[in-house]
């Protein structure tokens, strides 16, 4: 009996150091959660006690910190509990193995101040960049460029189809501007300076280091006008207020081109044609289809009128004449679907494809790096 009674205590014995020692690492655990915890509230608030001093010391140094965490993990673990050796060992190297990852993860995450370089900017912050540029170019476009969208769309066509395959040179990169004389286009010069006005008042918004060149803002313009010109197409269907309504909910879809092109200092590239003939050959040599081609006779010289435009284009190859009829037909109806679309696709077209590659990082500038004092644990 007194055998069994010794094997009991003894049993019991070994459970409570057992129980000891979970609850140990228990403690450890807490005690560096906590500290971990205290540490992530910035700024810290003026407390009595503990949570003041260690949240204090925390935001002085990561490295200090850590060393911090362990030692008074340490000491609260010897205060809570009379043990072994080995067992303060086993709680001291969890509770410094636990505050050297915190203070790891406070290094990593440090940085939550300044700014995030362009090259790192997130698909969001690059979206919401590319919005509000948009939005300053539709706005002073708006207030300097009063030209018909024609004449700008006149420009960005024979910039575009000065482009040379073979050498890659010329396109859109603005040379237009330097040929008007030569063209005999001298008209055009008043849209030319209205544009570079535009592209004056944007640069001196707009905070990317990179300025926006004068092609972009033509080419940007160029679909604006015709976009806003469209609208007013369809508005203008009903004098009851309905063409607000068909506008709104029957707008065809004309895509925004792409930005960051280079100027040119000078005409480059292949000679801008003088005739329309030679405009429709040239054309049809850069890949341009019939469609395409009766698409924008619109952005043609002398497209103020356009029905004597599509006239002489009709003239000059059948094909094309058969474009012409099928957009005028559309251009009766309400919405106007085939017509407007056909010119957004073939603007799209011009834009993306008659030119030097365009530059995917252009105006986007460092963005503001998200500020963790502001979240609230």
């Amino acid at each position: 009996q007194r055998a069994t009674q010794l094997d009991r205590h003894h049993r019991e014995a070994k459970n409570k150091t057992r129980m000891a020692r979970t609850g140990l690492v228990f403690v450890a655990l807490g005690l560096t959660a906590l500290v971990a915890l205290l540490s992530l509230r910035a700024p810290v608030r003026a407390a009595p006690g503990l949570r003041a001093t260690l949240a204090t010391r925390a935001v002085t140094s990561p490295a200090a910190a850590c060393v911090g965490r362990a030692a008074r993990a340490a000491r609260s673990v010897r205060v809570a509990a009379r043990v072994g050796r080995k067992d303060f060992l086993l709680a001291g190297a969890i509770s410094a193995g636990l505050a050297a990852t915190n203070g790891a993860r406070a290094e990593r995450d440090a940085p939550f101040t300044g700014t995030t370089p362009v090259e790192m900017l997130v698909p969001g912050q690059k979206s919401k960049q590319r919005t509000d540029l948009y939005v300053l170019m539709k706005a002073k476009i708006g207030e300097k460029v009063s030209s018909p969208y024609t004449s700008v769309m006149q420009l960005v066509l024979l910039d575009a189809i000065t482009r040379d395959k073979e050498t890659k040179t010329g396109g859109l990169d603005g040379s237009v501007q330097y040929e008007l004389d030569s063209l005999g286009l001298p008209g055009l010069k008043s849209t030319v300076s209205e544009l570079k006005s535009a592209q004056q008042a944007i640069n001196a918004e707009w905070p990317s280091e990179d300025k926006l060149t004068f092609t972009d803002v033509m080419i940007f313009a160029g679909y604006l006008k015709t976009a806003q010109a469209f609208s007013k197409a369809l508005s203008s269907r009903s004098t009851n207020g309905g063409g607000a309504t068909i506008a709104a909910g029957f707008g065809n879809p004309f895509p925004i081109p792409t930005l960051g092109r280079d100027d040119a200092s000078s005409s480059t590239g292949l000679a801008a044609p003088k005739t329309l003939e030679e405009m429709v050959a040239r054309m049809k040599a850069l890949g341009l289809q019939t469609r395409d081609i009766a698409a924008l006779a619109l952005a043609m010289p002398g497209s103020e009128d356009l029905e004597k435009v599509e006239a002489d284009l009709s003239a000059i190859d059948g094909k094309i004449k058969g474009a012409i009829q099928a957009a005028q037909q559309s251009r009766r109806t309400v919405t106007q679907n085939s017509y407007q679309v056909n010119v957004g696709e073939a603007y799209f077209k011009l834009v993306n494809t008659l030119g030097p590659k365009v530059k995917p990082l252009a105006y986007y500038y460092p963005a503001p790096k998200f500020d963790i004092s502001k979240v609230k644990l």
